[in-house]
């Protein structure tokens, strides 16, 4: 790999996915980084200001200016992560972000997904609106940047979503603080994580190996990476055993009952859908993954497994 220093513009750089992203590069990835630019709405955040400190320059996205706010830090920047949450993020401010980096000296570009590989979707005619809404902005964005690495990233479940409540609902039915297990489909299907550390180094390994002419041409448009697959029935098993509790019992609901709501009320359940993808095995990357390719036989970090997470709990 080459030697040269680089600079990246995280955009969103201190929220709940960015500021892993933004300490990734700040750390682990800084010999290889050593311009590291956060766009955020507050820059005096404690999360801004815990970043300022490791060495990232922060940068103010003020929406009521947004393409002056954008073009200042994105100049002469080499990488645009965007961490900007589609579904929180308005229309006019994501246009906006990929016009800015399309102006801008970016060779690389992350698009805003993260998550499970939802073109591997099977709601026809009821498919989530978000979903349908990332594809037109990845369209948009491979339009805009043509000619230039335009990278959609996809690490099935974050881990730290698989196990804590977001937004006042448990996304897939673990609930490891009560040992209590509410899912759908067999319990026994596998099913990928990946927690929001590793996705941040995975998108600074990433970004060096596109930026390396002798590497760039091995990394694909959709990459996707699987920090470590389980199964409910493996969860309940290592909560029981890292926490010395009696394995807890799994109530599994119909999945095909589940895709009927859906069906039938389409758009509202967004924690449904994803547990319609994972009941239907289509959150397992184990058996195509670029884990290799990003962080190969682990030699830059050791994946995050369910073991490690457990113990944090």
């Amino acid at each position: 790999m080459s030697s040269t220093s680089y600079t990246v513009t995280i955009v969103g750089g201190t929220g709940g996915l960015g500021q892993h992203v933004s300490r990734a590069f700040l750390t682990e990835f800084q010999a290889k980084f050593g311009v590291v630019r956060v766009l955020t709405r507050d820059p005096s955040s404690a999360q801004a200001q815990e970043l300022a400190e490791k060495g990232a320059i922060l940068y103010k996205l003020d929406e009521s200016n947004i393409a002056q706010a954008l073009d200042e830090a994105f100049r002469s920047t080499d990488v645009v992560v965007n961490t900007l949450p589609t579904h929180i993020a308005s229309e006019n401010t994501q246009h906006a972000v990929i016009e800015a980096a399309a102006r801008s000296s970016a060779k690389v570009y992350f698009l805003s997904e993260y998550g499970l590989d939802y073109y591997t979707n099977d709601f026809p005619g009821y498919d989530h609106p978000l979903w349908l809404h990332k594809k037109e902005v990845a369209a948009e964005a491979r339009k805009q940047l043509k000619g230039r690495k335009v990278i959609a990233l996809f690490t099935s479940v974050f881990t730290e979503w698989a196990f804590m409540p977001v937004r006042s609902f448990i996304v897939l039915g673990v609930d490891a603080e009560k040992n209590a297990y509410d899912v759908c489909g067999p319990p026994n299907q596998k099913f990928s994580l990946t927690s929001i550390e590793d996705i941040g180094r995975a998108i600074a390994s990433l970004s060096v190996l596109a930026l390396d002419p002798s590497a760039a041409l091995n990394v694909p448009d959709a990459v996707r990476i699987a920090g470590y697959t389980t199964s409910f029935e493996d969860i309940r098993d290592t909560v029981a055993r890292v926490k010395d509790v009696p394995k807890g019992v799994i109530k599994s609901k119909d999945l095909a009952m589940l895709k009927e709501s859906l069906r039938r009320d389409p758009g509202k359940d967004f924690a449904g859908y994803m547990r319609v993808l994972v009941g239907e095995g289509k959150g397992d990357f184990s058996a195509e993954n670029d884990n290799e390719l990003v962080n190969p036989a682990q030699s830059f970090w050791r994946w995050k497994t369910v073991d490690d997470y457990v113990r944090e709990l």
